[in-house]
C-alpha cells in the first residue's frame, strides 16, 4: 500500500510535465487523465520491473548495472506499452503518442533522476556502493 501511495503522488507532477508535451485530444481535464495514466503506469509498473532487477544475483556489480540499465529500458517498453492498452480503452487514440522506443529511453531516464534524488537523500540507489544489501530489503 506504501509503494501505491508514493507512486501515486509521483505520478501527480510527473503527469503535469507529460500533459504539456505530450499531443492532447479535447480539454485540459481529458489530457491530464491520458497523462496521468501514462505516468502512473511509469511509476507504479516501473517499480515493480526495479523490485524485480534488485532480485538478479549481482545486479550491483559493474557488470549488473549494465543489465539493470537493459532491464529498465526493456521495463520502459512495456510500461509504455500497458499505458497505451489503457489509453485505447478509454477510447483516446494513441497513433499521435511517440514511438515505443521512447517509453524504453523515458523509464530509463527516469530511473536515473529518482535514484539521483536517492543518492541526494543520503539512501542507497543506483549509484552508491551499498545497493543489493539495503535496496532488496526495502529500506529506501
Amino acid at each position: 500500500m506504501k509503494a501505491l501511495t508514493r507512486n501515486t503522488l509521483l505520478s501527480i507532477p510527473l503527469a503535469l510535465l507529460l500533459a504539456a508535451v505530450l499531443p492532447g485530444q479535447g480539454a485540459f481535464s481529458w489530457q491530464f487523465l491520458d497523462a496521468f495514466t501514462i505516468a502512473f503506469s511509469f511509476t507504479y509498473v516501473g517499480h515493480l520491473v526495479e523490485t524485480l532487477l534488485l532480485k538478479i544475483p549481482g545486479i550491483g556489480t559493474p557488470g549488473g548495472k549494465i543489465v539493470r540499465v537493459l532491464g529498465w529500458f526493456a521495463g520502459g517498453l512495456w510500461c509504455y506499452v500497458l499505458a497505451r492498452w489503457a489509453l485505447v480503452l478509454y477510447g483516446r487514440d494513441t497513433r499521435a503518442l511517440p514511438s515505443l522506443m521512447w517509453g524504453g529511453l523515458f523509464f530509463v531516464g527516469l530511473e536515473f533522476v529518482v535514484h539521483a534524488l536517492l543518492q541526494a537523500s543520503g539512501k542507497p540507489n543506483f549509484y552508491s556502493g551499498e545497493l543489493r544489501e539495503r535496496e532488496t530489503t526495502g529500506v529506501r
